[in-house]
């Protein structure tokens, strides 16, 4: 056994030893994550190569909710979760383009910087970004590939209802960022994030529709507002076009009933696609993910 350090330089040199190890066996655990994925591309069968085609987008997004809520949950230290989160996001990211190469289309009607550091930060620096002049461009880019992502921005006055291209058998929602809601943190533009189809959905914590009424008042937006809705985006032209976020355990008869309860004439209503909850930093207090 080493005897112990009795200098200060030699505690030291036993801390950076540590530190060599532990980078080391970080360096090993990533490795063998990388053969893990390399077993999975060849059990599911959509490996990006010459030999095969992608079979559809390799998000899993719930299932990347549920990690990071995990990681929250049990972290500690002085290390930001922040630059966790990042750290994470970054290996998810790049593990993910090993089963199915994709490129992320950027809403090139938000402010520039804000809408690259975010795709930057969910997504690394190891892919392409691509912009797109606007929210309907994202959606085209994205509805003519199988495995390609686009973010767009939200903004709660929209110039044109964007949104109602989605859903059916093209693109649809898959996440909301930031996942990680802290005041001051950094990526910290509104965003949705839009995929094709994926192969393994789930159950979102939230589902998000694809919502008109007859009049452009403020009754509509009252009454789903106190039952738990949120509005993401509204255009107002002789009605309401909206992109509402409802809790799951909620359908779409009940959001029907809330407007007419409103005195409102409800139009269509189509569900484009879900994300999982938040997590707000912010929040003191002790619930469970």
């Amino acid at each position: 056994m080493p005897s112990a350090p009795t200098t200060e330089h030699d505690k030291l040199a036993e801390l950076r030893a540590r530190i060599d190890v532990i980078d080391a066996d970080i360096h090993g655990l990533l490795m063998e994550r990388s053969t893990i994925i390399d077993a999975l591309v060849a059990a599911k069968g959509t490996q990006s190569g010459a030999d095969s085609t992608p079979t559809g987008a390799a998000f899993r997004p719930l299932r990347e909710a549920d990690m990071m809520r995990r990681l929250v949950e049990r972290h500690e230290g002085t290390l930001p979760i922040i630059t966790v989160e990042n750290i994470w996001r970054v290996i998810i990211s790049t593990f993910t383009r090993l089963q199915a190469d994709y490129v992320v289309h950027l809403d090139g009607s938000a402010d520039p910087l804000a809408m690259r550091d975010t795709a930057r930060f969910y997504f690394g620096f190891s892919l392409d970004l691509l912009d797109a002049d606007d929210p309907e461009s994202v959606i085209a880019a994205v509805a003519e590939s199988t495995t390609d992502l686009g973010v767009v921005a939200l903004n709660r006055n929209a110039l044109t209802p964007w949104w109602r291209t989605l859903g059916g058998a093209g693109p649809r929602i898959l996440a909301r960022l930031p996942f990680l809601q802290q005041t001051g943190r950094p990526a910290d533009l509104p965003a949705l994030v839009i995929s094709p189809k994926v192969s393994e959905p789930g159950e979102p914590d939230i589902t998000v529709y694809d919502a008109s009424w007859a009049v452009s008042g403020h009754r509509a937006e009252n009454a789903l507002t106190e039952a738990g809705i949120e509005i993401l985006a509204r255009h107002i032209g002789e009605g309401t076009d909206a992109l509402i976020a409802v809790p799951s355990d909620m359908d779409a008869a009940s959001v029907t009933s809330l407007l007419e309860q409103a005195g409102v004439e409800p139009g269509r209503l189509r569900e484009v696609g879900g994300y999982a909850a938040a997590i707000d930093l912010d929040d003191d207090g002790d619930d469970d993910f």
